[in-house]
């Protein structure tokens, strides 16, 4: 007999098994998910998938580094070797690369760097392959049957970012703008930076020709061509909604991680489509041209945000930093630069937020101007070594900001956004209610436009409905009285 009535079984049942983690699996495995909207395409496809494609096109690696190329190198190292399908030895070469591609087996003695190098460096062993606009649908296909597996009905993804020019859309000026961006950089004095921008933008303007062009066409072939590829789990890909976020790499020549911001942001006003979402900018924060030029690309998207008058949404990579990655005063001002000056409508990750100065009146800024902060808990914990009670997520929660659940990378990261929600109900607790309003916010806060949330929500509020009613809460099942995994 069906007893659910308004999830409040649900809810009974989810506490009953509150510090059960298969259990909790099986719980979240069903529930519906809405989106995932902090994901990045060549960090969201699982290692085997990058084999597969490896050895299909015969490409070559180097087995001491897990560098891939197109063509063998010069080098003459006996290191490196071609792969094929039919090759000797595929299944433990196979292994020993999906370890090199991913954290599966990461032993950190064995490494000389930190899990921060060693997550970051797996993209340039990857390039060879996802250099390729052909490998990039086939990447975005896998994610889409992987997320209808797993009842997420919405993916917002970073795909790639534009190409421009050496000279930066900029010709014989480029030098002088190189010069002066970087005396910005040198003396720490941007009064009179927006002035500056501006003249880059008007020289943007005229001189970027078809690059907005360009850049749509290569957003249309994944999203086209990836939903015509059949799959043998029967998943009818059309029938996922996607968007895509544009970005710049923040460890990019200033010039060119402004030539690539404006790229998107001109992508997005030609785009009638609205396939392509937004603009965020990534890589590493505490890489050192991130951090000499963060306030820098913040006067960025300021100057954007007022040459497109603020049509474009963004969400930024803001406070992904804790304690000893780098020096205790730089941790005290990313995610404040983000909100006060770049003006998001989202902020990806946030975990420096306890060390940041007058953090309760940042916190109280992102719940006035409503904005959701996207946490990423395996990628935290991985990258960051920031977990359980470490992670400021209840103190987001307890400000009233609005949270989002989120992947990051589960490829690489060997998770999903099933387990993203196992971890949060065993490490904090938690309610049915608040996770649920989670989920919505994945909807709420996507970059949709607005007869696309309309749909996005009905379909969110049926497969909530079809959950709740159908869950059916087994009367017996034990109530755990185990300790809570806290991370610890």
């Amino acid at each position: 007999m069906n007893t659910i009535k308004n999830g409040t079984s649900v809810s009974e049942y989810l506490e009953s098994i509150r510090y059960n983690h298969a259990a909790l699996r099986q719980f979240f495995t069903a529930m519906p998910k809405g989106g995932d909207i902090h994901n990045h395409l060549t960090g969201s496809a699982y290692a085997e998938t990058y084999f597969e494609l490896a050895a299909k096109k015969e490409m070559y690696v180097d087995l001491e580094t897990g560098k891939l190329y197109k063509e063998k190198p010069t080098s003459g190292k006996s290191t490196i070797i071609q792969l094929s399908k039919d090759m000797d030895d595929l299944h433990n070469h196979r292994m020993e690369l999906i370890d090199k591609w991913s954290i599966r087996n990461f032993q950190p003695y064995k490494y000389p760097l930190g899990p921060d190098e060693y997550f970051f460096g797996t993209f340039g062993l990857l390039s060879a392959l996802t250099s390729d606009i052909d490998n990039l649908v086939y990447l975005m296909h896998k994610l889409q049957v992987r997320a209808l597996k797993e009842n997420v009905q919405y993916l917002e993804v970073m795909a790639g970012s534009p190409d421009v020019p050496a000279d930066c859309f900029l010709g014989k000026d480029y030098e002088t703008y190189k010069n002066t961006l970087e005396q910005y950089v040198t003396d720490g004095d941007y009064t009179d930076i927006q002035a500056t921008l501006n003249d880059i933008l008007d020289l943007f303007d005229k001189n970027s020709g078809t690059a907005a062009d360009d850049y749509l066409k290569f957003i249309l072939n994944i999203e086209i061509e990836s939903k015509k590829i059949s799959n043998h789990m029967n998943c009818d890909t059309t029938k996922l909604k996607c968007t895509y976020q544009g970005y710049a790499s923040r460890g990019g020549e200033p010039l060119k991680v402004f030539a690539q911001l404006y790229v998107v942001h001109r992508t997005y006003i030609y785009d009638f489509t609205r396939l392509l979402g937004g603009c965020n900018i990534v890589a590493a924060e505490d890489g050192e041209r991130s951090m000499l030029c963060y306030r820098l690309h913040m006067e960025m998207f300021k100057a954007l945000a007022a040459r497109f008058k603020n049509q474009v949404p963004t969400s930024l990579h803001a406070g992904e930093l804790t304690i000893g990655l780098v020096r205790p005063e730089h941790l005290t001002y990313h995610i404040d630069r983000a909100i006060r000056i770049a003006n998001p409508k989202r902020i990806g990750h946030g975990v420096d937020l306890p060390f940041e100065e007058n953090s309760e009146d940042l916190l109280q800024t992102m719940k006035d101007k409503d904005i959701p902060v996207e946490i990423n808990l395996t990628s935290n914990e991985f990258i960051l070594g920031v977990k359980g009670k470490e992670h400021p997520i209840t103190l987001y929660h307890r400000a009233g900001v609005p949270l989002i659940i989120s992947t990051d990378d589960p490829g690489i990261l060997r998770t999903s956004l099933t387990e993203q929600y196992t971890l949060l109900a065993l490490r904090y607790g938690f309610s049915y209610q608040e996770i649920k309003e989670f989920v919505y916010n994945s909807i709420q806060y996507a970059f949709l436009i607005e007869r696309d949330h309309i749909r996005q929500k009905e379909i969110l509020d049926e497969r909530f409905a079809a959950f709740e009613n159908n869950f059916a809460p087994a009367s017996s099942a034990p109530r755990e009285t185990a300790q809570s995994e806290n991370g610890n």
